[in-house]
C-alpha cells in the first residue's frame, strides 16, 4: 500500500482511456485520495491534471459531482432540501444559519466549516424536514444544532 506510485496509477488508468472514460478518471481520484489520507489536496489535483493533459478546473468539476470525492479544502458535503415542502418546514432558516454561521453560499465551501455546501432538489423525505443530506446520508428535521454537530463546531 505504501508503494502507490501517483505516475503508475495515471499510466494505469489513460489504459482505462482516463480521462474521456469518467468512470475510469472518477476510479483514480478514488485511489488517490484513498492513498492520501482520505482527501484530494490542491497539489495532488494539479498533479494528476498535469499528467492527464487536462485543465485543473475540469478535474474540480468531476470531483464536485461525486459526493465520495473530497477535498482537503472540503472533506465533507452539505446538501439542503430546496423542496416545497422542506421550505414550508423551516429549511429557510437553515439556510440562513448555514450563511452566517459557517460563510457558505450554495454551490460554495464553507469558509469555517471544512463543507462544501448546495441546496439541491427534493430529497424525497417529504413531511419529515426540513431535509439534509451530509456525506451522502439523509437527516430529518435538521436544525442548526444537527448542523453544528455534524460540523464539528
Amino acid at each position: 500500500m505504501n508503494n502507490w506510485n501517483i505516475h503508475e496509477a495515471v499510466e494505469y488508468y489513460k489504459g482505462q482511456d482516463a480521462p474521456q472514460n469518467q468512470f475510469a478518471l472518477v476510479e483514480l481520484l478514488k485511489e488517490a485520495q484513498e492513498h492520501n489520507g482520505g482527501v484530494l489536496t490542491d497539489c495532488l489535483i494539479e498533479d494528476i491534471a498535469a499528467l492527464l493533459n487536462i485543465k485543473v478546473t475540469f478535474l474540480n468539476a468531476v470531483i464536485k459531482r461525486y459526493p465520495s470525492l473530497k477535498t482537503a479544502q472540503a472533506p465533507h458535503r452539505l446538501e439542503v432540501c430546496g423542496g416545497k415542502n422542506c421550505a414550508a418546514n423551516g429549511s429557510a432558516a437553515l439556510l440562513k444559519h448555514i450563511r452566517g454561521a459557517y460563510g457558505a453560499e450554495s454551490g460554495g465551501i464553507s469558509t469555517k466549516g471544512g463543507f462544501s455546501f448546495k441546496i439541491c432538489g427534493c430529497l424525497k423525505h417529504c413531511g419529515k424536514g426540513p431535509n439534509i443530506k451530509w456525506d451522502g446520508e439523509i437527516y430529518n428535521a435538521a436544525t442548526p444544532e444537527l448542523i453544528k454537530k455534524l460540523a464539528g463546531r
